[in-house]
């Protein structure tokens, strides 16, 4: 009796997730071109204005972009919440206290988290054996990447340390 009910909401939450990591795949490439944009960015203001002047620049482009998304974002919301009841004012008000009540440390709302569990605990049992048999799979390559981070790591450390190891020996002589 429930079976089709119970296929639905599976086939709807594997749509969804999907839906989801088909969009994740297409943002990567658009995240790393900014990444390099970024990149070129920042060397050409620190050719031009120096860096500590270049990664200001940097950071407040950065935070003014932040800003005009979270405005965008914010009032996209209140005007959805807003447009569904007759009486603005009192829809705003509701809305606020509603959002502050229903909000999570994360910024999800309560029936966000629902679904997501919910999603979350149907695809689990499917996806984590892929994932373990992905990553046994290509265990060789995730420990060479682990290996060269940690090098890389150390190296920056010491190339960090050393111009204060130097700066601090001639003053000690």
């Amino acid at each position: 009796m429930f079976g089709s009910l119970f296929r639905q909401a599976q086939a709807t939450v594997d749509n969804a997730i999907g839906l989801a990591i088909n969009r994740i795949i297409v943002a990567v490439p658009f995240i790393v071109a900014l990444g390099f944009a970024t990149a070129a960015l920042s060397s050409w203001l620190s050719q031009t204005y120096g860096s500590e002047a270049s990664n200001l620049i940097l950071a407040g482009g950065y935070a003014v972009l932040g800003l005009v998304a979270a405005l965008i974002f914010s009032t996209a919301n209140g005007a959805t919440a807003a447009a569904g009841n007759g009486d603005t004012a009192t829809s705003a008000e509701a809305t606020a206290t509603e959002a502050a009540s229903d909000a999570s440390p994360l910024g999800f709302a309560e029936a966000d988290q629902q679904l997501l569990m919910t999603a979350l605990s149907t695809a689990a049992p499917m996806a984590l054996p892929l994932a373990i048999r992905g990553l046994l799979r290509n265990l060789p390559l995730v420990l060479v990447i682990a290996v060269v981070a940690f090098i890389l790591t150390r190296l920056a450390e010491d190339d960090v340390a050393a111009p204060q190891a130097n700066a601090a020996a001639p003053a000690a002589e």
